[in-house]
C-alpha cells in the first residue's frame, strides 16, 4: 500500500519530556519537510496523530486507510504523519518548538485541541478561512474503551466462566494508558475508579500498571506483562469484529447501564470524541489548499442510503463511529 511504505514505529532519538517514553515515525527523506515541492499544483502536509488512530501496527490502521484513500482521490497530494504519540505528549511537541513540523494534529479528544486554541493561539491557524468565523477545530472520530487479555486462561468476557469485565480480586495487575497524558487513559481511570472502588491516585495504587499511551498499553496485555488492560476497540477490530489480537476482549461503551430497576450508568467515562486542529507552519498555498481538502475528507460522514464515504468506511472497520 502507498502509505506503508513511508511510516514506521521507532523509539523518538530526540529528547522527550522526562517520566514517559514516546514513540515517532523516520519516513522517506524526500517527505521529511515541506522543501522541493515538485510542482506548484503538488503538495505535501505532515501529521501528529494520536497513538489509538495511529494504529497496531500503523500498516493496518485507521490513519493509514485515510490517507491511502485521500491520496488515491488526490494524485497531486500526499500526506505524511511526522509525530505519533500520546495526545499530551503531542501537544508538547508542537508547544515546545514543532520540530516535527506538524500541520495538522488529530488528537484522541477534544480539550486539547482546545487548550491549543485558547492557550496557545500563536500556533494553530484555521484549516478554512472561507466561513466567519474561521474555522480551527473539528471533530473526526469517537472511539470506544474495551478491556483485553492474553493470556491464556483468562476470560474476560461475559459468556459462561467469563469475568464479565475487569474484576480487581481476579487479576493480579491490569495495565492503562497514563491518564496524565492519554484521553484513553483517563476513560480507564474513570472506570476503575467509578465503577470498581479502585482508591485513588492509580498511579500508586498496586493493581494498576499505567504505560505512556495507549499502544505501550496494548503491548504490555499483548505481552502477557499484565493479565488485562484497558485498550482502544480499533487496535483489535477488523471489519467491526473483534479481538483481532488478544484471546479475549470486551468493549465499554459510553453509556453501559446495569441490570437493575432503575438502571444505572455504570461506565461513567466522557465519550471520546477525538477532535483535530491546524497548526502553524510555514506553508504553500498549495499546502493550505491541501489541507482544508484533507480536513474536508475527514469529516465526510456520508452514510446510506447514499454510499459510505471513505470516513464512514473507516471509522466502521475500525469500531469507530462519526463523532
Amino acid at each position: 500500500m502507498k502509505g506503508d511504505s513511508k511510516i514506521m514505529l521507532i523509539r523518538n532519538k530526540l529528547p522527550l519530556m522526562p517520566g514517559f517514553v514516546a514513540a515517532t515515525i523516520v519516513i522517506s527523506s524526500s517527505l521529511a519537510s515541506h522543501a522541493d515541492q515538485t510542482s506548484s499544483s503538488t503538495a505535501n502536509i505532515n501529521l501528529a496523530v494520536a497513538s489509538n488512530f495511529y494504529g497496531v501496527p500503523p500498516s493496518n490502521s485507521a490513519i493509514t486507510d485515510i490517507i491511502n484513500a485521500f491520496e488515491s482521490a488526490n494524485p497531486n497530494y500526499t500526506v505524511t504523519v511526522t509525530d505519533n504519540g500520546a495526545t499530551s505528549t503531542l501537544e508538547s511537541h508542537i508547544i515546545n518548538g514543532n520540530q516535527y513540523k506538524v500541520d495538522l494534529f488529530l488528537a484522541a479528544d477534544t480539550a486539547t485541541p482546545l487548550d491549543l486554541l485558547t492557550n496557545h493561539f500563536d500556533l494553530v491557524t484555521p484549516y478554512n478561512n472561507s466561513y466567519r468565523p474561521p474555522l480551527y477545530t473539528f471533530n473526526y472520530a469517537q472511539g470506544v474503551l474495551a478491556l483485553l487479555s492474553n493470556t491464556p486462561g483468562v476470560d474476560v468476557t461475559c459468556d459462561s466462566g467469563g469475568t464479565c469485565g475487569y474484576d480487581p480480586s481476579v487479576y493480579k495487575t491490569v495495565a492503562i494508558a497514563d491518564p496524565s497524558l492519554a484521553p484513553y487513559g483517563v476513560a480507564a481511570q474513570s472506570v476503575l475508579i467509578g465503577r470498581y472502588g479502585l482508591e485513588p491516585p492509580l498511579s500508586s495504587n498496586s493493581l494498576v500498571h499505567e504505560y505512556a499511551n495507549i499502544t505501550l498499553t496494548f503491548d504490555a496485555v499483548i505481552a502477557g506483562t499484565d493479565p488485562v488492560g484497558f485498550v482502544a476497540l480499533s487496535a483489535i477490530c477488523s471489519n467491526g469484529s473483534f479481538p483481532t489480537q488478544g484471546t479475549s476482549a470486551l468493549p465499554y461503551f459510553t453509556s453501559e447501564t446495569s441490570t437493575t430497576t432503575p438502571p444505572v450508568i455504570i461506565n461513567n467515562y466522557n465519550p471520546l470524541t477525538q477532535a483535530g486542529i491546524s497548526i502553524r507552519n510555514r506553508r504553500t498555498p498549495a499546502q493550505n489548499t491541501e489541507l482544508e481538502a484533507f480536513v474536508a475528507f475527514l469529516t465526510d460522514f456520508t452514510s446510506p442510503p447514499t454510499p459510505d464515504s471513505p470516513m464512514i468506511t473507516t471509522l466502521k472497520k475500525y469500531c469507530y463511529s462519526a463523532p
